[in-house]
C-alpha cells in the first residue's frame, strides 16, 4: 500500500516537472519571436532612410574629402598635358650711338619674330644726347633664343639677364584639379535632379555655385600659365650715349683714372649748367640793374634838392634884424 502510494507521488511530481518546462519554452520562445518582428520591423524602416541618405554621403565624401579624389585621379594621367611648360623671362641693356635706328632696328626684330610691345616708355632730349627708351615686349617662346642673339648685336649690349622657370609640376596639378572639379559638379547635378524638397534643392545649388568659383578660378590660372609658357616676356633698355661705356678691369690703377675721370666730367658738367642758368636768368639781371640806376638817379636828385634847401635856410637865418637897421 506504502509501495503503490509512493509511486504515485513520484509520478505526479515527474508530471508537473514536465509542464513546467513547456510552459517555460513556451515563454522563451515568444519572446524571440518578439524580438525578431521588432529587429525586423526597425530595419525595414531604416531601409528608406538610408536610400535617400546614400547620395548625400557620396557629395559630402567628394566634398569633404577631395585630397583622396585627386589622388586617384592624379594617378591617371589620360588626357593631361604633361609636356615640359618652361616660363622665360630676361632683361638686356644696350647702349647706342645711334638711337633713332637702333630703336627702329629693335622694333623689326620684334615684329618678324612674331612678338608684340606689351608696354614702352622713353626719356630725356635729343638736343642733350641723353634719351632713354623701355621696351617691354612678349616673343614667341619657339623663337625667343633667336630674338635674344639678334637683339644683342644692337648697339653695345651692357646688361643681360634671363631666368628659366619649370611649371610642369604646377600645370599637371591645375589640370588635375579641374578634372576633380568637373566630377565633382557632375554629381552635385545628379544630385540636384533627384532633389525632392526646396531645403535639399538650395544646399546643393550652394555647393554647385562653390564648384563653378573653383572651376572659374583654376581655369583663369590655366591660361595664365598658357599665356607665360607661350610668349617669353623681355624687358629691353637703349640708353643713348656718345661713346661706349669700356669694360675694364677692376684694378686700383683704373679706379683711380676712374675716379678722376668722373671728377672732371662732373666739374665741366657744373660750369656748363652754371653758365645755361646765367643765360636763362640774363634777362632778368638787366631790368634789375636797370630798376637800381633809376632808383640810385631818384635818390641823388632828392639829396640835392634837400641840400640847396639847407643852404637857402641857414642864408636867411644869417641875415638879421639888426643887419637891416644898419
Amino acid at each position: 500500500m506504502k509501495k503503490g502510494v509512493l509511486a504515485l507521488l513520484i509520478v505526479a511530481s515527474m508530471a508537473l516537472a514536465t509542464g513546467c518546462g513547456s510552459a517555460d519554452s513556451g515563454s522563451y520562445s515568444t519572446e524571440s519571436v518578439g524580438s525578431s518582428a521588432k529587429s525586423s520591423f526597425m530595419a525595414e524602416s531604416a531601409e528608406g532612410w538610408l536610400d535617400n541618405e546614400a547620395d548625400y554621403e557620396l557629395a559630402d565624401e567628394a566634398m569633404e574629402a577631395p585630397s583622396a579624389s585627386g589622388q586617384s585621379e592624379t594617378t591617371d594621367l589620360d588626357g593631361y598635358d604633361l609636356s615640359r611648360k618652361i616660363i622665360y623671362t630676361s632683361n638686356i641693356g644696350i647702349e647706342s650711338k645711334k638711337f633713332d635706328e637702333d630703336v627702329k632696328t629693335v622694333k623689326g626684330l620684334i615684329s618678324s619674330n612674331g612678338g608684340y610691345i606689351q608696354s614702352s616708355s622713353q626719356y630725356g632730349s635729343e638736343e642733350y644726347g641723353n634719351r632713354d627708351c623701355h621696351f617691354t615686349v612678349r616673343i614667341p617662346s619657339k623663337n625667343y633664343d633667336a630674338f635674344m642673339n639678334a637683339v644683342g648685336s644692337v648697339g653695345s649690349m651692357t646688361s643681360k639677364h634671363e631666368d628659366v622657370e619649370d611649371i610642369t609640376s604646377e600645370y599637371v596639378d591645375v589640370q588635375a584639379r579641374l578634372k576633380s572639379l568637373d566630377t565633382k559638379m557632375e554629381r552635385l547635378r545628379e544630385l540636384e535632379a533627384k532633389a525632392e524638397t526646396v531645403e535639399e534643392l538650395l544646399q546643393i545649388e550652394d555647393r554647385i555655385n562653390d564648384v563653378q568659383y573653383q572651376i572659374e578660378s583654376y581655369t583663369a590660372q590655366k591660361r595664365v600659365y598658357d599665356d607665360q609658357v607661350d610668349y617669353s616676356t623681355v624687358d629691353i633698355d637703349i640708353q643713348e650715349v656718345v661713346t661706349y661705356t669700356e669694360i675694364k678691369a677692376d684694378t686700383a690703377w683704373n679706379r683711380f683714372a676712374e675716379a678722376i675721370e668722373d671728377s672732371t666730367h662732373g666739374f665741366i658738367e657744373f660750369l656748363q649748367n652754371f653758365v645755361i642758368t646765367i643765360i636763362y636768368i640774363f634777362p632778368y639781371l638787366i631790368i634789375l640793374i636797370v630798376i637800381l640806376v633809376i632808383v640810385k638817379k631818384v635818390r641823388k636828385k632828392k639829396g640835392k634838392g634837400s641840400i640847396f634847401k639847407r643852404k637857402k635856410k641857414n642864408q636867411e637865418k644869417a641875415v638879421t634884424p639888426e643887419n637891416k637897421t644898419e
